[in-house]
């Protein structure tokens, strides 16, 4: 890594890159659990903001150091999302229409439980080593890990293929279908919750907001999530999502560095996402062409076969 007049020019930004890779990984890996299953969840925003906020100052108010308000926060966040799991087992409610429904819920519980004030970080004692890099790197890698070895060397992975394909057919194969869709929610909650503390250890807050407008943070993260499960194919959803993560992450550090506006820069996000979609939908459309063209020219040359055996009899 090169420092000076280049992209990466001080600690600062390197500190940058660490907690936005962390941030855009985790709520990635949260979006990987009910998306890739034609879920989407849209109170995971929310969800991120109530474990933080109401999670983070319970841990204040009890003399908790970072770690304590960490893992009180993850808590919180495994809650929320077990919550929204159970309500969506029992009452069958569409995904889209209960994640809406939540998330006002939660967005309305965090600004309510916190007076409107969220989680103040900046000077709270024993929370300093939130912002240190090197926490947020051993974070991140205990979350990739933890991801690893779910979509490796568990039953977990052998389900999500299995709910990929269909869950009617998972469901008559034996899998518990309802269990592990509360599984889903349920630890996409807690994935959620560290990347609300460590965007509120760096900002030094985290502020509750009304409208939906929590969801913001969570949308942005579908294009890395779909480069990360196109690049599992050939790896790990771990390992993929980190890749597609720093990727991203370096691609609009770059734009920053020119000196692009955050309209454009978020348009030309936007754009490359929809393109990346595009070529997610066709991209087998050539493969078909190509065997169909086989198909029509072995059907020809049966249809020729006959008249010539016709023809000799």
């Amino acid at each position: 890594m090169q420092t000076g007049g280049h992209l990466i020019s001080s600690m600062l930004d390197i500190r940058n890159i660490i907690r936005d890779l962390g941030v855009t990984a985790l709520i990635a890996f949260a979006l990987s659990l009910n998306l890739g299953s034609g879920r989407f969840d849209l109170s995971l925003g929310a969800q991120r903001l109530v474990a933080t906020i109401i999670g983070g100052n319970i841990a204040l108010r009890l003399g908790f150091n970072g770690i304590g308000v960490l893992i009180m926060a993850i808590l919180f966040g495994l809650l929320a999302g077990f919550v929204v799991g159970m309500i969506f087992i029992t009452f069958r409610v569409p995904p889209v229409i209960l994640g809406l429904g939540m998330a006002m819920v939660y967005e309305s519980l965090a600004f309510a439980g916190s007076r409107g004030l969220g989680l103040q970080l900046f000077g709270a004692p024993n929370t300093r080593m939130l912002v240190n890099p090197n926490f947020t790197l051993m974070v991140l890698g205990l979350a990739t890990l933890f991801v690893f070895v779910l979509f490796t060397y568990t039953k977990f992975r052998y389900e999500m293929q299995a709910m990929r394909g269909s869950q009617k057919i998972a469901k008559t194969s034996g899998i518990n279908v309802f269990r592990h869709v509360v599984i889903c929610y349920t630890i996409a909650g807690g994935l959620v919750a560290i990347a609300g503390v460590l965007s509120a250890a760096m900002a030094g807050a985290l502020l509750p907001t009304l409208g939906m407008t929590s969801n913001s943070a969570v949308i942005a993260m579908t294009f890395p999530m779909f480069i990360g499960t196109y690049l599992s194919r050939r790896s790990n959803i771990a390992l993929g999502i980190i890749s597609a993560s720093l990727t991203i992450r370096l691609f609009g550090f770059g734009m920053v560095a020119l000196q692009i506006s955050t309209a454009l820069n978020t348009t030309i996000n936007m754009i490359l996402f929809i393109g990346f979609l595009a070529f997610l939908a066709n991209r087998h459309i050539p493969d078909l062409r190509k065997r169909e063209k086989a198909r029509i020219k072995e059907a020809k040359a049966k249809i020729k076969e006959r008249k010539e055996l016709s023809l000799a009899s």
